[in-house]
């Protein structure tokens, strides 16, 4: 996917809302015992004091097994058995013991979301980042982090930017994306960010900056004491000024509050995501008033059905089917052309193709007996409503078709699932793609004229969530900082704020926070360029 055919779709896309997320379950570390993690939870330990030999020794006779030390904090990150918890509590040497809670990413595929909003790159002239870039001003000399699953720093708007990372989940230094297909997410925030501004793909908000990664979560989310350290790391070691965290939960922890608040006094902003339950309630570590809280609204700048709003919201940016980078492979590209070039979504467990040109033959409903004999060997267009997807695609199927092409029946772009790998009788499903109404009704009247389905794995795609809007937040920051080095923290974050652009009730409410980001207007206010 070029740049310029991305740009040259940028603009005929159209809009409507989306669903929730779905989250996972927490995943124990590698090397770590099945049976033992049965009998042993995760917890952070906060001393009255620095830790030293009386508070080591009081956690080995406890047969805790310390995982993570932030003695800056008088915090040590434990796992022992639960049985323990009451006897280290009267320990005249704790002050307290919260839960080592599980974080979770904040985004998902749009093709799991069905209907979704947006037209991938809107994000960049949303935030009136490219009002910037063209001035000259891209991030160029500032460090930015990002704590989130693996990275796939080989990817082509990675690798020109990727400066180095660390693993806090398997204890080392390479944050690659461990070849999972929940681990994608962490490629796609840091391309948002960053992605370089070369000959493929997307380009980032702050595609001039400089990336460091932090694989802080596996497939299935990861631990509070381990997406600290991640960040410690970004900070203290790589010299980030800006750390990214889409992710999140809704436990509240004193001792992770005053880690965030430790990075805030070492010159550093933590950007997180508000959340995807659609409550009126921040997640955290986004609700920790010391980081910047962020929403998502749609291509319309309407607030995302998911995302969550409520005290400490901070600011909103967009998160509705936002185009960026993958692991390779992962992603999917669908499209369908006649006179035309228009966006599709591609179907769960539906057939690839790099493209099928055949005759658009309409099959209304997709019913039995409604797909004309004509339907074989070409390419079948039906509308949703009625039956099941697979159900449409199936009957196009027997009547011979190559391939389908569902459209809504309400406003907007959709997808779905076609529930299964393979047909009931163990035939691979045709290429299958989902359009919007408008596309729909504009391939209806050319019904009978020939067309070009497309959908293929890509190392790009499109997904929907808090965790979409959070990176581009960061990247404004890092165009607001690098347009003026000089500047503190909270003169980069009120800059960002004073200038946001209002969408509610004036000034801050609840919904919006201060409104949303406004590039253009934050690097005039901060450096007059």
């Amino acid at each position: 996917m070029k740049k310029s055919s991305v740009f040259a779709a940028l603009m005929l896309l159209s809009a409507c809302g989306t669903g929730p997320l779905d989250e996972g379950a927490p995943q124990s570390e590698p090397g770590v015992d099945a049976a033992s993690l049965e009998s042993s939870g995760r917890y952070l330990v906060a001393f009255k004091n620095r830790p030293g030999a009386a508070e080591h020794a009081l956690l080995k006779q406890m047969g805790a097994n310390l995982r993570k030390d932030f003695s800056e904090l008088n915090v040590a990150a434990v796992e022992m058995k639960p049985s323990k918890m009451a006897a280290l509590m009267r320990s005249n040497l704790i002050e307290t013991i919260e839960e080592d809670a599980i974080r979770m990413p904040l985004g998902l595929a749009t093709s799991q979301l069905t209907p979704s909003t947006g037209n991938g790159l809107y994000g960049l002239i949303t935030t009136q980042a490219t009002a910037v870039h063209a001035r000259g001003i891209t991030g160029a000399g500032i460090k930015i982090g990002v704590a989130d699953t693996g990275l796939d720093y080989t990817h082509p708007d990675i690798a020109p930017i990727y400066k180095g990372g660390i693993d806090t989940v398997s204890n080392d230094s390479d944050p690659w994306w461990n070849n999972d297909v929940n681990e994608t997410h962490g490629t796609h925030v840091a391309g948002t960010i960053v992605a370089a501004h070369n000959s493929a793909g997307v380009y980032g908000v702050a595609y001039g900056a400089q990336l460091y990664h932090a694989r802080v979560l596996g497939p299935n989310g990861g631990t509070t004491s381990d997406i600290m350290d991640g960040v410690r790391w970004l900070v203290e070691t790589a010299g980030c000024k800006i750390v990214n965290l889409s992710l999140g939960g809704g436990t509240k922890s004193r001792i992770e509050e005053n880690f965030y608040k430790e990075m805030r006094t070492k010159g550093a902003l933590i950007v997180a995501a508000t959340g995807n339950d659609g409550a009126s309630k921040v997640s955290f570590p986004a609700g920790y008033a010391t980081n910047i809280a962020v929403g998502a609204v749609d291509v319309n700048n309407a607030l995302a059905t998911f995302s969550n709003r409520g005290t400490n919201i901070d600011v909103v940016a967009p998160g509705v089917m936002v185009l960026s980078s993958v692991p390779g492979g992962t992603g999917s590209e669908a499209s369908v052309s006649t006179s035309a070039t228009f966006m599709g979504l591609g179907f769960e467990f539906a057939g690839r193709t790099a493209g099928i040109t055949q005759t658009i033959v309409h099959c209304g409903l997709g019913q039995v007996g409604e797909c004309p004999a004509s339907v074989s060997g070409n390419i079948a267009l039906i509308q949703r409503g009625t039956i099941n997807f697979s159900d449409k695609v199936l009957n196009a199927m027997n009547q011979g078709a190559v391939a389908a092409i569902l459209y809504n029946n309400v406003a907007g772009e959709f997808s779905g699932t076609l529930g299964t790998a393979t047909t009931a009788d163990g035939r691979a499903w045709v290429p299958t793609i989902g359009v919007s109404d408008t596309t729909g009704a504009s391939l209806k009247a050319q019904a009978g004229a020939s067309g070009t389905v497309v959908n293929q794995a890509s190392a790009w795609d499109l997904y929907d969530g808090t965790s979409m809007a959070t990176p581009h937040v960061s990247g404004v920051l890092g165009l607001i900082w690098s347009s003026k080095p000089a500047l503190t923290n909270s003169q980069v974050e009120t800059h960002l704020f004073n200038t946001a652009t209002n969408l509610g009730a004036a000034g801050y409410d609840t919904t919006y926070g201060y409104g949303l980001v406004n590039a253009s207007a934050a690097v005039k206010a901060a450096s007059g360029l």
